[in-house]
């Protein structure tokens, strides 16, 4: 006697295949829609940034890292914690806000690594005027127009956080070729590639060597900073998203 074979019938199989198609678009529009999210976050940190110098310029008429009465203008408490060591912090002793040159422009410090609070705590007033694009987070820390990362010595001078996991860097120097004259340029450093791409196409061209944002992968300058054609996002790298501030 023969057993009855059952399978799926072809109604069925299409069933299924229709259902995993809408359970894989519904993951890949998903991680569009967080992708895009980020990429908004990112340009939200840079307009933040320009709001809170904007705000400091209408105040003080000074542009924060250069302002040339900066340590006469703060008190010392909301200048950063002096010394290091718990006995540093919990005594509530400050230190001064350290004042730029007054020339309109900040001090073109090379900012590829992220300032450590060690190296924040080591700034001086002799070398104030070389490093005012870290002296523009004391400043605007001060004023209460950002927040502070951290309660440690010198960690008022770091570079903010991004909403990407990197950090943010301020500077008066052309970083790559084919941007436009500026006063101040933001950079928005270890920013993956599918966030810079999202970035660039929802405020710019989308392609990391043309229009006002540029970019290099991997924090090398090659080949991406020339007009010859597109250079688009590679999503498994990170890139260093820069465009004019001021």
């Amino acid at each position: 006697m023969k057993s009855k074979q059952s399978g799926f019938t072809l109604v069925e199989i299409a069933i299924v295949l229709v259902i995993v198609g809408l359970l894989l678009g519904g993951v890949l529009k998903g991680q569009e829609l967080i992708t895009s999210s980020r990429a908004k976050s990112l340009f939200a940190d840079k307009s933040a940034v320009q709001t809170a110098i904007n705000a400091y310029q209408d105040r003080f008429r000074a542009l924060p890292g250069d302002d040339v009465n900066a340590a006469g203008r703060f008190t010392g408490l909301a200048c950063g914690v002096q010394g290091a060591g718990a006995s540093a912090v919990n005594s509530g002793a400050g230190q001064t806000c350290w004042s730029g040159s007054g020339n309109g422009l900040l001090g073109n410090v090379a900012q590829a690594a992220r300032l450590t609070a060690a190296q924040g705590a080591a700034i001086t007033a002799a070398t104030a005027p070389a490093n005012e694009a870290y002296l523009l987070w004391q400043h605007l820390r001060a004023a209460q127009l950002i927040k502070t990362e951290g309660t440690g010595p010198g960690e008022i001078f770091i570079q903010p956080n991004s909403a990407v996991n990197g950090y943010t860097a301020i500077n008066s120097a052309i970083l790559y070729f084919g941007q436009q004259p500026s006063t101040l340029y933001i950079t928005q450093y270890v920013t993956p590639g599918n966030v810079a791409q999202a970035m660039d196409a929802g405020n710019d061209d989308g392609f990391q060597n043309r229009g006002g944002i540029r970019s290099v992968g991997n924090g090398t300058a090659a080949a991406p900073n020339t007009d010859a054609a597109g250079t688009a996002y590679l999503p498994g790298n990170n890139y260093n998203v820069s465009t004019n501030l001021l």
